[in-house]
């Protein structure tokens, strides 16, 4: 399966409830349709860059989150047709890093890995952290 790569941002509010139960249900989409959430990451209160208008509101600043995953279209598909329906979401992105582990992993000079260990442990970097992926062969 491909790996996607979400930035969401979300309406800010005063409780991190809403917030939770958008992050919750979108990667609970992505699992109960066979995919993997491999990472998740709250980039915290921002400013945007201009004011947005969404739902019949309008916004200047919002909650920045991060999601990596595995999934297939189809899936991809109604996770945008929810996150478009959803009145906590004001701009979201989805952007396909690759189809294969070895577009996404960094080739190494040697020929092996980068931990010198056996089990085809690889490193990538997003968003300044780094994920561990197992590759499979």
């Amino acid at each position: 399966m491909p790996l996607y790569e979400l930035l969401c941002i979300a309406a800010s509010s005063a409780e991190s409830a809403p917030l939770r139960d958008l992050v919750k249900s979108t990667s609970k989409l992505v699992i109960d349709n066979g995919g993997a959430v491999r990472g998740i990451q709250y980039w915290g209160l921002r400013k945007l860059p201009q004011r947005a208008r969404r739902h019949q509101q309008y916004h200047t600043q919002g909650d920045y989150w991060l999601m990596h995953f595995d999934s297939n279209a189809p899936v991809l598909k109604s996770l945008n047709d929810r996150l478009r329906a959803d009145p906590r979401v004001i701009k979201w992105t989805a952007l396909k890093l690759g189809d294969r582990i070895e577009q996404i992993v960094p080739k190494t000079t040697s020929g092996g890995n980068e931990t010198g260990n056996d089990n085809l442990e690889s490193r990538a970097l997003f968003g300044g952290k780094t994920i561990k992926y197992h590759a499979q062969t």
